[in-house]
């Protein structure tokens, strides 16, 4: 779980700073965060009072519980969503919609933007994010905010009861465009979690828009980061073809927002060769039996040695399905991945995350460390395919009671820090694959 973003007084007004900085009504950008903002028609929004942001810094941290994307209190609570419907679905079908309780403990919801807290709250994580320490992240994420502060100007304007009363962490909560799910319920201590997601069951169930508890991008702080190669326009033109459906897969992986599917792409990339190394590893088998000086084709024990390897293999074959697909990994990593282009490539991506694969393993999916540098490439090879390969399983098996298994959601951080190790394993294959033009 990341490090749940402070909230001060401080990061706060740092907030306010990059959203209003050069906002619409303000003379050559300057703006005093006190003062008012005053509106095209003449009125005005209240700015940011030392009295109303201690306030909420108060409130929030008076939460019994809280997470990344949560704060939950006695009897409420406030949820971050983040829509997993195209073109945010979600978010228009339920956009400030509230659901009242009913029954003898009666649990009211209420779907919508965030409410003046929340607001603060985004804002300390939108300043706190190390995702835009860079400052072309900085550029970006400050546009992005500017128009999120003329949109809220814009849609609080336009009800002129609310902008008599509005303060700026109105603006805030109407222009970011963030969607919680709040909820009240009449018995104290209530399972807040299991009734938001209840709620998102229900809702897609009923709608078919579907949305998770989360923070967007522009709020949350990731520890791994997109694989971005291309520095000072120095992109030129392919000098390979290569195979479509590879592509195809890689660029799934790649286009993926959801961690599990993005693991998976490019698990398949390495899984299209499973069968064809497989089978050419039993005709190697087969073959060295026969070539060696010590075989004769007149002694029964020769042949049947042979036979033994086949029937072994077939055996192995019958009992899981299918090929034996973790020494297929392994003899795909043989054939295609170059163990110190791999140690490069992810030094390069992020210089701790060797050392993380040697000292972690995978708790979701029972894996063991493995110590990338190792002098023994073939230990390294065999040590990777069962790191991923129990990965992968824990992926798309989900039995009642079998443990260790992966949660969606829960377990995305620690799987996307097993992507970049999948990701440019199956680059090296697709790469190895090309032709050239």
């Amino acid at each position: 779980m990341n490090a749940h973003p402070k909230v001060d007084e401080r990061s706060i007004l740092g907030g306010l700073r990059r959203v209003f900085l050069a906002a619409p009504g303000n003379v050559g950008g300057d703006f005093i965060l006190r003062d008012p903002i005053r509106l095209s028609d003449g009125k005005s929004i209240n700015g940011a009072d030392s009295t109303e942001i201690a306030g909420m810094i108060t409130r929030l941290n008076q939460a019994k519980s809280k997470t990344e994307s949560s704060f939950q209190w006695e009897s409420e609570a406030e949820f971050s969503l983040v829509s997993l419907s195209p073109f945010s679905a979600f978010d228009r079908i339920f956009d400030d919609t509230t659901f009242p309780g009913q029954g003898e403990n009666p649990v009211t919801f209420k779907v919508g933007r965030p409410s003046r807290e929340f607001a603060a709250y985004l804002l300390c994580a939108a300043t706190q994010n190390s995702v835009s320490a860079t400052p072309a992240a900085s550029v970006r994420q400050r546009a992005i905010m500017r128009r999120a502060a003329a949109l809220g100007i814009d849609r609080i304007s336009a009800n002129r009861s609310t902008a008599e009363t509005a303060s700026l962490f109105d603006v805030v909560a109407e222009g970011l465009r963030a969607t919680t799910l709040r909820i009240t319920a009449a018995k104290s201590h209530s399972d807040f979690e299991t009734l938001a997601n209840s709620f998102l069951f229900h809702a897609a169930y009923n709608t078919d828009a579907a949305a998770r508890i989360g923070l967007e991008p522009m709020f949350r702080t990731q520890s791994i980061q997109r694989v971005r190669r291309n520095q000072n326009g120095s992109f030129d033109g392919p000098r390979q073809t290569y195979d479509a459906d590879l592509v195809h897969h890689y660029l799934m992986g790649v286009a993926a927002e959801i961690p599990l599917l993005e693991y998976l792409s490019y698990y398949h990339i390495a899984e299209h060769f499973f069968e064809k190394v497989f089978n050419e590893d039993l005709v190697n088998q087969v073959r060295s039996g026969i070539i060696d000086p010590s075989f004769s084709a007149r002694r029964n024990k020769d042949i049947q040695s042979i036979i033994r390897i086949v029937t072994k293999v077939q055996r192995q074959v019958k009992d899981e399905g299918g090929v034996n697909e973790q020494r297929a990994l392994q003899l795909a990593l043989n054939r295609f991945v170059n163990i110190p282009r791999l140690v490069a490539d992810l030094d390069a991506y992020d210089s701790s995350l060797i050392d993380y694969y040697a000292n972690n393993d995978v708790p979701f999916a029972g894996a063991s460390k493995v110590n990338i540098r190792m002098h023994d490439e073939e230990g390294v090879r065999d040590a990777i395919a069962k790191r991923i390969y129990k990965v992968r399983n824990a992926l798309v098996h989900a039995k009642e009671g079998e443990l260790p298994k992966y949660a969606p959601f829960a377990h995305d951080e620690e799987l996307a820090r097993e992507i970049p190790l999948m990701r440019f394993a199956a680059e090296q294959i697709v790469i190895a694959r090309g032709k050239v033009l």
